[in-house]
């Protein structure tokens, strides 16, 4: 199995194709969609959601098969055809046009794979098997997911509030990593576990206040 280098993308704005109206096309177009990417279908038919999204005008629908050059100017592609025999013809494309793309269930035609994700608001994350077992990804998101619950993506608003004066008021690098270490290793998670929003945040002014940081100008709700 190749050997994959883990890495998140920005897609916002960006131009991506997915090839495909089946339900496994409207889950890779929805995320995408979700991920603030342009997306277009390139599909005969496709499922209620996607038909839903095309309504919305979430996404552009293409309503025939795929052709070549349907690649051009998009940043990444998925395909998901009914008839996977076009995957090869795809993936020739989009190696000279230089689009990252993914054929669904066939590695042979992939340059890169989907991890397994849970999110929690910021907190994302993402387990891969290198295309070994995928199935055993879902069960260690399933897993992983039970303990990484709602409060983890409220101290993760709490911190994005105080992160910029931070920085700007410990320029200093190995200051500012103390203190997030103590941040993160602190009861602020557990508090806001136990429903404890007010008490996380003035553990974590006081925090602030220990390492010399000034209080920002107005906290996050939690």
């Amino acid at each position: 199995m190749p050997s994959y280098f883990p890495i998140f993308l920005n897609l916002e704005r960006r131009r991506c194709l997915v090839i495909g109206g089946n339900r496994h096309a409207a889950e890779k177009a929805l995320s995408l969609d979700a991920s603030g990417a342009r997306v277009t279908i390139v599909a005969v038919t496709i499922v209620d959601e996607l038909a839903e999204a095309v309504m919305l005008g979430q996404v552009q629908w293409i309503r025939r098969e795929y052709r070549p050059g349907d690649l051009e100017g998009y940043f990444l592609a998925i395909a998901a055809p009914e008839e996977r025999s076009v995957n090869a013809a795809i993936f020739r494309e989009a190696e000279e046009r230089g689009v990252l793309f993914n054929a669904l269930d066939d590695p042979p035609h992939c340059q890169f794979i989907f991890p397994s994700v849970h999110r929690q608001g910021d907190l994302v994350l993402a387990i891969g098997t290198s295309g070994a077992a995928p199935a055993l990804a879902v069960r260690l998101r399933e897993r992983f997911g039970k303990e990484l619950g709602p409060e983890y993506a409220a101290f993760l608003r709490l911190a994005g509030e105080y992160r910029g004066v931070i920085t700007t008021q410990l320029p200093d690098f190995s200051e500012r990593r103390s203190l997030w270490y103590r941040i993160v290793d602190s009861e602020i998670v557990a508090l806001l576990k136990a429903g404890r929003a007010r008490d996380a945040q003035v553990l974590f002014k006081s925090l602030l206040q220990a390492a010399g940081v000034r209080e920002a100008s107005a906290a996050a709700a939690v």
